[in-house]
């Protein structure tokens, strides 16, 4: 049986809204992006940050002044909280592709089919994995459009710096699947899932915030996939070496859990 296909019929319209809506967002930040170029406005952003708290600027990534009549800091620091919303979207996929189908009592009918309980994790990964890729092409080309549209960036320019932005969200959206899928074989029901996707979301977010705040706590960063793609470092330092360990360690050792648990699972019809 085709779970994937299947799984992409179930989820392509919430995939489609998403996309739409975020698209839409994306484009009209962008947009906004030529009067980040006045002098007036130039001068208000700068008197605002000098009246914020020194930690409390780090903590939103804005430790040093940031220039924003640069597209790269404007689109950079407006995208970091944007990729939040992408993560829910990501996080909720995954959550949902197993314990769904015990909530619906549709598993029944899976199990009705030729299909293993590996297989059946295997393709709803992937079709998640295909919706998460084709929302990230859909933004990547609509900023590229806002690139060409709203700044002197050529094509291959603009090509390249969204590049930068959108891979490094895919990479991160991949951690926050796998904890996703994990989560996925240990809750009873996908009613009130919500709940869960956010508070594993903003609360990996705040735990990176409390990591800059706190020197002594400064460990943190490394439990906050978000800060590992923050516009400032990432620009400059790109994705450290640590941070790629222990996100691909995350994701196996959340993906073999998930298969162990999901194999050996009493599933409720």
């Amino acid at each position: 049986m085709n779970v994937f296909r299947l799984e992409l019929k179930n989820t392509w319209k919430s995939t489609l809204r998403w996309a739409i809506a975020l698209g839409g967002i994306t484009y009209m930040l962008l947009a906004f992006f030529p009067s980040m170029q006045s002098e007036s406005m130039k001068e208000l952003a700068g008197a605002k940050m000098e009246g914020i708290d020194p930690a409390l600027l780090e903590a939103l990534g804005l430790a040093e002044l940031t220039d924003f009549t640069v597209i790269t800091n404007f689109f950079g620091y407006v995208l970091q909280y944007m990729t939040l919303a992408i993560m829910v979207l990501v996080t909720q996929l995954a959550v949902n592709s197993l314990v769904k189908e015990e909530t619906d009592g549709t598993i029944e009918f899976l199990y009705s089919k030729p299909v293993s309980r590996s297989s059946i994790l295997l393709q709803k990964t992937l079709a998640n994995i295909f919706s998460f890729i084709c929302i990230l092409i859909f933004l990547y080309i609509v900023a590229v459009i806002g690139y060409l549209s709203y700044s002197d960036y050529n094509f291959a320019e603009s090509m390249k710096e969204a590049a930068v932005f959108y891979s490094a969200i895919l990479y991160v959206g991949f951690v926050f699947m796998a904890l996703g899928v994990f989560l996925s074989t240990l809750i009873k029901s996908s009613k009130g899932s919500s709940g869960i996707v956010i508070a594993i979301v903003f609360g990996t977010f705040i735990l990176g915030i409390m990591g800059v705040i706190v020197d002594d706590l400064s460990f943190l960063f490394y439990l906050s996939p978000m800060d590992w793609i923050n516009r400032q470092k990432l620009m400059t330092e790109g994705i450290r070496m640590e941070e790629w360990i222990v996100g691909i360690l995350t994701i196996l050792i959340c993906y073999i859990a998930a298969h162990e648990i999901y194999k050996k699972k009493d599933l409720r019809s």
